[in-house]
């Protein structure tokens, strides 16, 4: 969480900024899942921004705490899932496609078509998945495509959702 924005990201919101602050500085992961618990339970804006962002955490068990939480809300806002999608770490990255994925955020495709060809493997794979969620014409281009990637974990998750988007079969 401590990797600096890109210039041109545009920056969190105020209150947001100071929990991701706070966050940072926190080194134990028991509180800082707590930290999250505790705003999850505010209804505010700020919250779901907060929990996109957290997904840089560098714990496993605080970032699975928050794919739950997104995974769980009743409407996510596309704009922040897009915005996951351009900041690293690659781990961040991938769980955002699979929560885009999961909850068919038809919104962030062409940002979803863009992660195809990311320079990490875990990103195209989970790229490839979210493509098979969202469905169309313009995933199955990028799917046939990552089909050809040179890993074969990219390449099996681009055939079998291939095999989940169309009746097209490869043997």
């Amino acid at each position: 969480m401590d990797e600096p924005r890109h210039p041109e990201g545009p920056p969190p919101s105020p209150v947001c900024a100071a929990f991701l602050l706070k966050l940072g500085r926190t080194p134990d992961r028991v509180r800082r899942q707590r930290i999250l618990a505790a705003c999850v339970k505010v209804d505010r804006p700020w919250v779901e921004e907060l929990l996109w962002e957290s997904l840089a955490d560098p714990n496993e068990t605080v970032r699975a705490f928050i794919v739950r939480e997104l995974d769980g809300r009743p409407a996510l806002r596309p704009e922040l899932a897009v915005r996951r999608l351009s900041f690293p770490p690659w781990f961040a990255r991938s769980a955002a496609l699979g929560i885009i994925g999961r909850r068919k955020i038809a919104a962030a495709g062409a940002e979803v078509a863009r992660a195809a060809g990311d320079a990490n493997v875990d990103v195209r794979r989970a790229a490839a998945e979210a493509l098979a969620e969202l469905g169309g014409e313009e995933a199955l281009r990028t799917l046939v495509r990552l089909k050809k990637d040179p890993n074969p974990y990219v390449r099996a998750a681009a055939e079998s959702a291939i095999d989940k988007t169309s009746r097209v079969r490869f043997t």
